[in-house]
């Protein structure tokens, strides 16, 4: 692993990505939780990241997810991952259906918390260890 760093009870990876890579390593990291297939973790991530740059320029939770859901989004998705409008809309049902959309709106548990302009993210998973006996 690169940029390991080991202390006392924690183990720290530093992950260097690019603010668009960085919505489809978030939903690999937490793939035990969703459990969503490659091409799933693809589209959503590319929602996320259209989210991500809505959310810098409006405040308006609805007109963010009207626009995010929007015909030219998806178009623009279908277009970087060469799929077709079955496959998104096959997508958008299992989304649907496991609760990640939500009344056309993403819901907040899988939209990571990043402000605007940062230059870091931590993802922390705590291990509470039961006693087996």
């Amino acid at each position: 692993m690169k940029n390991v760093k080991e202390m006392k009870n924690i183990k720290v990876a530093n992950i260097n990505t690019t603010i668009k890579k960085l919505f489809k390593d978030w939903l690999y990291l937490t793939k035990i939780f969703h459990k969503l297939t490659d091409q799933q973790i693809n589209i959503l991530s590319l929602f996320l990241y259209e989210y991500y740059k809505l959310k810098k320029e409006v405040t308006n939770e609805r007109i963010i997810n009207e626009v995010l859901f929007d015909y030219k989004i998806k178009m623009k998705i279908k277009e970087e991952l060469g799929i077709k409008d079955p496959s998104l809309q096959n997508a958008m049902t299992i989304f649907r259906k496991k609760g990640i959309v939500v009344n056309n709106q993403l819901s907040k548990l899988f939209i990571p918390q990043i402000e605007k302009d940062a230059n870091n993210f931590k993802l922390i998973y705590n291990f509470n260890i039961i006693n087996e006996e």
